[in-house]
């Protein structure tokens, strides 16, 4: 009778209650292959098994550590299809937050979150998770005035609560965090420079103040508990400095470059000006790929940060490669760069006279 128990999987045997505990063992030591075999098998073997909720739970995290996604969102998400009023069900909830921004599915993000709001008698750091969750799906979904009613309410409870004010902060703060930074990003990235008219500079600065703007936000984020979001935010701030460097870059000559020689300064002029923007965006790669090395930080973010990182160094060399074929050294950009800007002050200052 005993040997009828035995549950012979293709990669663990053993009784029921030996393979949990080997399972649970095996978590533990954070052996993540030996844990999902055990737990399989005893899916495979035990028809019991899969009404446990507490078992598909340990082998959610189990898939979760061993970097499949997947199927560990596709676990969590049957816990709370089929056990909803189980205690298991509201852990598994929140893991499937941060998977599904990992995955950046944002659709399901916005459900999950919507599904945490409605649950019974939340918690505040369950009510600040769920408005995270739904904020950010619709700041990714172009919904300003929603996403940010979602995420306001989300910081206010941060704020009355104090969650993190000492020190790293808990996953519902740092994507509140993480999408206040997106929905700063998403309105600074509405302003248009192109085309360059007479109201360019004042255009300029806005969009930098916006990007500072989403920058601080995202600096909470990286403070998160859960490197993701640390990863993410920081890949983020890199990739809104290439993003403006390059909108710039496409920048149209004025139409006082009539010559081919004017033309050629405006290149210089532009490159050297905001050759910074990209100095800015690698250093932030750079910044996010030592955290990764720290933390063991969200892989698919490193390998981003990584190829953006490459990709700036290398417009980088070819704008001093080609600038080196013009027929101006960088000091006389420079020379030319202050003399348009000692002319932008003057304008300022007539025009400030005058309005006086």
């Amino acid at each position: 009778m005993a040997a009828s128990n035995v549950i012979l999987g293709t990669r663990a045997e053993g009784t029921a209650k030996e393979l949990i505990a080997k399972g649970e063992a095996a978590l533990l030591a954070q052996k993540w292959q030996e844990a999902v075999d055990a737990f399989e098998a005893v899916l495979a073997g035990d028809a019991e098994a899969a009404n446990n909720p507490g078992l598909l739970y340990d082998l959610a995290v189990a898939y979760e550590g061993l970097g499949d996604r997947e199927k560990a969102r596709a676990r969590f998400r049957e816990i709370v299809r089929r056990f909803p009023n189980d205690p298991n069900a509201r852990n598994a909830l929140a893991r499937e937050v941060s998977l599904d921004a990992y995955l950046e599915d944002w659709a399901a993000l916005g459900e999950a979150g919507e599904m945490i709001l409605a649950r019974p008698n939340l918690e505040p750091a369950d009510r600040m998770l769920g408005l995270g969750a739904r904020g950010l799906s619709r700041v990714q979904a172009k919904d300003e005035n929603g996403g940010s009613h979602d995420i306001q309410d989300g910081l206010d409870l941060v704020d009355e609560y104090r969650y993190g004010a000492t020190g790293q902060l808990p996953v519902a703060a740092a994507m509140l965090k993480y999408a206040h930074g997106e929905l700063r990003k998403l309105r600074s990235e509405k302003i248009s420079l192109d085309p360059p008219g007479t109201d360019f500079v004042l255009k300029l600065e806005a969009r930098c103040a916006g990007l500072l703007d989403a920058q601080n936000a995202y600096a909470d984020a990286i403070r998160s508990i859960d490197p993701l979001w640390a990863a993410m935010s920081g890949y983020r701030v890199g990739e809104m400095y290439r993003q403006l460097h390059q909108e710039l870059m496409r920048l149209p000559a004025p139409v006082t470059a009539k010559t081919e020689s004017d033309k050629q300064l405006f290149y210089a002029i532009m490159h050297v000006r905001y050759r910074a923007l990209l100095d800015k965006g690698i250093e932030m790669m750079k910044r996010t790929l030592g955290l990764g090395e720290r933390t063991g930080a969200a892989s698919a973010w490193m390998a981003r940060a990584k190829e953006a990182k490459d990709e700036m160094e290398n417009a980088l060399e070819d704008e001093k490669a080609q600038l080196a074929k013009l027929p101006y050294t960088e000091a006389e950009v420079e020379k030319a760069l202050d003399i348009l800007k000692k002319k932008a002050q003057d304008q300022q200052a007539r025009a400030a006279a005058k309005t006086k």
